[in-house]
């Protein structure tokens, strides 16, 4: 549905196209950035200003043992909100750097670096 303001309502038939229409970016059209909200009741068409945006993020050289779900999702709620885990970080097939989908709040400085006892 066309909201006006370059806006559209998009619904899905299956919560898996959902979560790959959130999470599978950054997409691009015709070299324009397209930014991919969940629907909130507070949204309005009108403001152009985007509070939050959903992003793939990196965490480099992080010890293999805190490749865990729960501390994976702790880790990622210290930058943002955790959406969810890339496959290969969830099933340690790749160790060089642990990828997150993390909901950043745009109002607040993006942290660059987490400090991890000595690590």
């Amino acid at each position: 549905m066309d909201l006006n303001n370059e806006t559209f309502l998009v619904t899905f038939s299956s919560d898996q196209d959902y979560l790959h229409a959130l999470t599978g970016g950054p997409r691009e059209i015709l070299d324009h950035y397209l930014v991919v909200h969940p629907w909130s009741p507070n949204f309005r068409e009108s403001d152009k200003t985007h509070r939050s945006v959903t992003e793939w993020v990196q965490l480099p050289e992080l010890p293999v043992h805190f490749y865990h779900r729960e501390v994976l999702f702790a880790l990622g709620n210290l930058i943002g909100r955790t959406v969810k885990l890339d496959y290969h970080t969830e099933n340690l097939e790749r160790g060089k750097f642990a990828r997150i989908v993390i909901e950043l709040d745009m109002t607040k400085p993006l942290l660059t670096r987490i400090r991890l006892d000595g690590f």
